[in-house]
This record gives structure tokens, C-alpha cells and sequence, in this order.
């Protein structure tokens, strides 16, 4: 069932709210950006993810190649990641993709009961996960 959640940036220029149900699932990828970032994330659907304040606080990093498109968004203030954008071809419909780490409001308990799903995105291997993953 679709909950309503709570996130900001660290020093709370930004805040959105996002809907999705946690028990779906979170996500972790081993391509460089996520690897650099440490990045977990819950996939929300566009209409389910607002910007509440700071729209205009929100930095950019936008990249495409033959995966598809994402760009990643980050509080221009302090350089926390909030959110991305993404349509990686074979994955459906453009999506959201919230960092759990920006999250005010998700119980702890409620995100390490959530199935966790790895994706190879280093290797373009969107429906298998890599080999090793302890790192991630």
C-alpha cells in the first residue's frame, strides 16, 4: 500500500514528498555514479514524487548514452542527493528514483524488511544483478 514519505537535503533548503509503497521494494546499482554516491534508492512514480520547497536550490548532473537518460539532483547548498529522473530503455516508463537516505520519515525497521534488488548498470545489465556486490 502507497504511503506518503518525507525527505530533505541535509540542511533543508529542499523537502519533497514522495508516494510509494516500501514493501515493493529499494534498489542499489554498481554503475560508477551510484557506486560513487553509495546510492539506495526506491523507485516512485512521476505523478507520486513533489518538490515541496527549494525547487530552485536543486543542482543538476544529467547524462545519456545507450542505456537510455537520467538526471540526478542534489541540494545546491549542502550537495546532498534527493532524487532522479530516469528512462533506461527495457525498464518501461520514465521513473523517479528517491535516495532512502534523504527520507525523514521512513521507519528503519519498515526499509530493512523492504526486498532489496541490485542491478549490474556498469555492465548495462539492467535485469540481472553484478557478480559481486558486497561493496554496494
Amino acid at each position: 500500500m502507497k504511503t506518503t514519505y518525507h525527505g530533505s537535503c541535509h540542511c533543508k533548503a529542499i523537502t519533497f514528498a514522495a508516494d510509494f509503497d516500501i514493501a515493493e521494494g529499494t534498489g542499489k546499482c554498481n554503475c560508477t555514479f551510484c557506486r560513487k554516491q553509495r546510492m539506495w534508492k526506491v523507485r516512485v512514480e512521476p505523478d507520486d514524487f513533489r518538490i515541496l520547497t527549494g525547487e530552485g536550490k536543486l543542482g543538476e548532473y544529467a547524462r545519456s548514452g545507450e542505456w537510455g537518460e537520467g538526471c540526478h539532483y542534489f541540494c545546491q547548498s549542502c550537495g546532498i542527493a534527493t532524487h532522479s529522473y530516469a528512462h533506461v530503455r527495457g525498464m518501461g516508463a520514465p521513473f523517479v528514483t528517491v535516495q532512502v537516505a534523504a527520507l525523514d520519515d521512513l521507519p528503519v525497521e519498515d526499509l530493512i524488511a523492504a526486498p532489496l534488488r541490485i542491478v549490474d548498470g556498469l555492465k548495462d545489465n539492467w535485469q540481472h544483478p553484478p557478480q559481486e556486490t558486497r561493496h554496494l
